[in-house]
């Protein structure tokens, strides 16, 4: 049987042989018990059922570095077995991958014996004017509305928080995107907030803040840490401020309720979305489909042994200043195998969150990462 035709997509498919975080905290659960008991439901039960997974890289301890990591908070009880996690990919099996070449006309000697999908991308534009592209290996889609050409490069003031979130999640919702492993919605850069903060410390734009202003407006990927420090008032001559013409909403990824990280700390994207400041509507951005993972459980790491990896700064090795760790919870940590293509898992770890003060004694939040997984 063939597929139909996907609104006019165009396939591109790849053979095989061809510390500091962002965002407000996401809530999870303290787990002081197994933490089978919080993940109920297991539809691959066995010990050790995708045999050998790839083991967490080791951390980089730095032995050079002076920093140090002081555990304040009260950690939970570590089980001597732990649910991983294995996430499903959106390439298609060998029979999708067979209907699709048949579906545009390739000719079925170039698929081979056994194909394995490496990647599947999916080009189209809809009837709007929207550019869409499907990345299955992430599951990820990306899409910019060329109906809606940038106007303005900077704006006086930005409509509320509330109004541009509400506007992010209703893009979602009319086109049907599930939200049910994603977290909460929230702005950053957040240059409203910057601003106020500035203002409130006793700074203002003078000449050459706005014109830094304008050109970080035309940047992509900026984090509220970017963010410039603005001059005394009475030092300079102050101008009217500026605020950047587009504002991104940023939704970080969750399983089971409960966060997933990277190595450094850093919250794994569930979808990013970019709002006109005037009009209010989505112009670009990017969304993961989420898929119930397959789970499995595997052999943990002792109580003694997480905490001393704890101490030594996790995943991301010897800190660079002085660490205080205050809060301590079970979420996940995501990892890739080395395969081609390669094989996602979510790991339960021990995240342990507080503040960092560096040499230069500025002070910022800080997150670290144990993989409970042996």
């Amino acid at each position: 049987m063939k597929l139909i035709n996907l609104f006019g997509a165009t396939f591109a498919v790849a053979l095989l042989g061809a510390g500091c975080f962002p965002g407000p905290a996401l809530q999870s659960p303290k787990v002081s018990e197994p933490i089978g008991a919080a993940l109920p439901a297991r539809p691959i039960n066995q010990v050790k059922g995708f045999g050998d997974i790839p083991a967490a890289p080791l951390a980089s301890l730095r032995p050079g570095n002076r920093g140090s990591v002081i555990v304040r908070a009260e950690l939970p009880s570590v089980p001597e077995v732990v649910t991983v996690l294995r996430q499903k990919g959106g390439q298609p099996d060998e029979t999708v991958l067979r209907n699709i070449a048949g579906s545009i006309w390739m000719p079925g000697g170039t698929i081979g014996t056994h194909p394995v999908t490496r990647e599947i991308r999916l080009d189209w534009r809809d009837e709007n004017g929207v550019q869409w592209i499907y990345k299955g290996r992430e599951r990820r889609t990306e899409f910019t509305d060329t109906s809606k050409p940038r106007k303005a490069l900077t704006v006086s003031s930005w409509p509320t928080t509330e109004r541009v979130i509400q506007s992010a999640v209703s893009f979602l919702n009319q086109r049907g995107i599930s939200q049910s492993r994603y977290g909460t919605p929230f702005i950053e850069p957040d240059w409203a907030l910057w601003l106020n903060a500035e203002k409130a410390a006793g700074h203002c734009v003078d000449k050459e803040a706005l014109q830094t202003i304008r050109v970080m407006a035309t940047m992509t990927d900026l984090r509220q840490s970017d963010l410039p420090k603005l001059p005394e008032i009475g030092k300079v001559s102050c101008l009217n401020a500026e605020l950047p013409a587009r504002i991104t909403v940023r939704i970080n990824a969750t399983q089971d309720g409960q966060a997933i990280y990277s190595d450094d700390g850093t919250p794994y994207p569930a979808a990013i979305l970019v709002v006109d400041a005037v009009s209010l509507e989505v112009v670009s951005g990017s969304f993961i489909a989420g898929a119930d993972p397959d789970r499995s459980d595997y052999p943990a790491l002792s109580f003694e042994e997480v905490r001393r990896r704890l101490a030594q700064g996790g995943q991301g090795g010897t800190p660079q200043g002085d660490v205080t760790i205050d809060d301590a919870a079970f979420e996940w940590y995501r990892i890739e195998s080395r395969e081609d293509p390669p094989t996602s898992y979510l790991f339960p770890a021990l995240v342990g969150s507080g503040a960092i003060t560096y040499p230069d004694k500025q002070v910022g939040s800080y997150r670290i990462i144990v993989p409970l997984v042996k």
